[in-house]
């Protein structure tokens, strides 16, 4: 959803413009991950933002954890570097984790047709991978 809704300014990110596409390229996102996970067992790590907005510390440490790293606390308070960056959610970033963002889509079910037909299995398993004929 909150691709649909905003405007990129490069070619790159075309897919975003049109629902079906973006629904088709976010289950075929989420088909590579799922052969990824048979293929490369244990090598993946899933951060679902629900599940990191709910328990920021617990899924920051799982991921540090999963990638051999340490824990530190700045982790958690991302917000507060001073680096430079260019993102198209620079504002978000200098911001702690929200909820606001969870369950936005719902607004604008109505509208959403040919995104969630797109997104065919994945809709329905989100946050779970759905099984994909090998």
């Amino acid at each position: 959803m909150s691709n649909f809704t905003q405007h990129f300014a490069t070619s790159a990110a075309a897919f975003t413009q049109r629902q079906a596409d973006l629904g088709r390229y976010y289950r075929d996102y989420v088909e590579l991950m799922a052969h990824y996970e048979r293929v490369l067992p244990g090598k993946i790590h899933r951060v679902i933002y629900e599940r990191l907005v709910e328990d920021p510390a617990g899924e920051v440490r799982r991921l540090l954890e999963h990638l051999g790293l340490d824990f530190e606390e700045s982790c958690l308070e991302f917000y507060k570097n001073e680096r430079a960056l260019e993102s198209i959610s620079s504002e978000q970033v200098r911001s702690p984790l929200f909820r606001e963002g969870i369950g936005r889509w719902r607004h604008y079910e109505p509208w959403l047709g040919p995104l969630k037909t797109a997104l065919g299995p994945v809709l329905d398993a989100y946050p779970e991978v759905p099984e994909f004929p090998q």
